[in-house]
């Protein structure tokens, strides 16, 4: 919707598109190409006007064979949809057409940079472009693996484009300190002002103890309207425990359902103190909390109610809040951690 709202064309790009279907609890599940190709199609339905064109490369043929099975029951597409299947290496195809193509409609990746390799100069090339948006799926599991085996640092070595990361501090940490480390480092290498972090545990069947990572999903744009859709994507999936966070064990997934309200009201009052700002600019300011726009609201109308902040209708009427309604912040401040300096996400 945001992608389109200025343009009628738009590109869907899956750089690892696999066999587009698997199994999940022990259930068949439709793989990413299947999903993007329905919600095309479900999008075109109410938006005749646009245009959208999806390309899918998968470099293993069998599983090229299987995916061209999965989408034949979704023809026929309607004439302002394309889908493009491709046999292709993502690591020598995805180079040569941005070269080749300017892309200049706006445009989505689906990226797994380790498995089928794209390196982080590739994907900065990507994320150059205006009005793009990828989707990261980093295996950490597989990563901390090769970081300390010298027979496979190569594989890191293409990843980054370089060898920088072997001299991190990361390399000296173990457990969470490592991984966190190692996140953060992979995050500042993004050129993307936007970056989410969803955590991806294993699942049952994989057998293995404890709460630890299989995998990150990242959310990378340079728009700030881009990150925050990502949330309210990303609510209906939550954990409970206050995280962007999928645990296959609990059945819960990717953002918290019960944030803490008084958080967030702390925050607030103390980062915006004396300020008076527009309801979505408090939301911007704070993209990286775990928090979405209803727990904002209901944080702003319960301080509004108590007579603590006052709202100057602009975008709503006289009782509601959205968009540029002007929200006046007392000048004390409350208390609380930072929301800038701590790891939110």
């Amino acid at each position: 919707m945001i992608l389109g709202s200025t343009n009628r064309n738009m590109n869907y790009i899956d750089c690892f598109a696999g066999p587009g279907c698997y199994e999940f609890g022990g259930l068949a599940v439709d793989g990413s190409p299947v999903i993007a190709v329905k919600a095309a199609k479900s999008f075109l339905d109410t938006h005749p006007n646009h245009s959208l064109n999806i390309l899918l490369t998968e470099n293993n043929e069998h599983q090229a064979q299987q995916l061209e099975h999965q989408l034949e029951p979704l023809k026929p597409h309607p004439t302002n949809l394309t889908v493009n299947l491709l046999t292709e290496d993502s690591k020598t195809f995805i180079p040569d057409l941005l070269s080749k193509i300017p892309l200049i409609a706006p445009s989505f990746f689906m990226i797994d940079p380790y498995g089928h390799p794209l390196s982080l100069p590739v994907i900065n090339s990507i994320l150059s472009r205006q009005r793009t948006e990828a989707l990261i799926t980093l295996m950490w599991y597989r990563i901390n693996m090769d970081l300390s085996n010298p027979a496979v640092q190569a594989n890191v070595d293409r990843l980054f484009g370089d060898q920088e990361w072997r001299k991190q501090p990361f390399m000296g940490q173990r457990s969470t300190a490592r991984e966190n480390g190692f996140l953060d480092y992979f995050v500042s290498k993004l050129k993307a002002k936007y970056v989410l972090p969803f955590r991806i545990g294993y699942d049952p069947e994989d057998k293995v103890k404890g709460e630890r990572t299989k995998y990150y999903l990242l959310h990378a744009s340079n728009h700030p309207s881009a990150v925050l859709l990502m949330k309210e994507v990303m609510w209906p999936l939550g954990d409970e425990d206050g995280t962007f966070d999928f645990s296959g064990e609990s059945q819960g997934v990717l953002i918290s359902r019960t944030p803490q309200a008084d958080e967030l009201q702390q925050i607030l009052l103390r980062e915006f103190a004396g300020k008076d700002l527009a309801f979505d600019e408090t939301r911007k300011q704070t993209w990286k909390l775990p928090f979405v726009e209803k727990h904002y609201r209901e944080v702003i109308q319960k301080l509004r109610a108590e007579g603590t902040v006052t709202v100057t209708p602009v975008s709503s009427k006289k009782t509601g809040l959205k968009g540029r309604d002007l929200v006046r912040f007392p000048r004390s401040l409350g208390s609380g951690g930072s929301a800038s300096g701590e790891r939110q996400l």
